[in-house]
């Protein structure tokens, strides 16, 4: 069950606009930045969210606890995006081409399975290659890393199926 072609341009818009801002404020994953758009220090989605299996060893008091499910005020800034950045691939991802038919479905197939095997290799060279701070950043990456592979490898081979009915005709 496909999506209407419109959420493509919503997933467009989306994902163009949150990678715009991941690229000027890179720690925006990790939740160590000011908004732009935003004065206050502590970010503007500032809220009480259930975290789970959390310490206060990083907070200074006395006695250290584990806690299983406490109540904590964060900024949710970095979830909202990356919620936003993974619906915005989903649209792309999964939104109805222009004359959809049995073949754009079996090209559909086969991307995703190129795009598994894409993804898998990127990520054993990740684990290879990027350590620290830079290897956390592209493991997030590899959240929506695979879909979008997934709609550029499905772009090319409608784009070359298309270009191939041309020179027939």
């Amino acid at each position: 069950m496909l999506l209407p072609r419109y959420f493509r341009i919503i997933g467009l818009c989306l994902v163009v606009s949150i990678i715009i801002g991941f690229i000027a404020k890179p720690n925006i994953v990790f939740g160590d930045f000011d908004m732009p758009f935003s004065s206050a220090k502590e970010g503007i989605f500032l809220t009480m969210v259930p975290v789970f299996f959390d310490s206060n060893y990083n907070e200074p008091t006395d006695k250290q606890e584990f806690e299983v499910v406490r109540m904590k005020e964060k900024d949710i800034s970095n979830e909202l995006l990356l919620t936003l950045m993974l619906v915005g691939v989903y649209f792309i991802s999964f939104s109805r081409i222009k004359n959809d038919d049995e073949f754009s479905e079996r090209l559909r197939l086969e991307a995703f399975s190129q795009a598994i095997i894409i993804n898998s290799v990127l990520l054993l060279l990740m684990n290879w290659l990027f350590y620290d701070r830079l290897f956390l950043t592209l493991i997030a990456a590899q959240l929506f890393s695979f879909l979008l592979i997934f709609s550029l490898v499905f772009a090319l081979k409608i784009r070359n199926q298309r270009r191939s009915l041309a020179h027939e005709e």
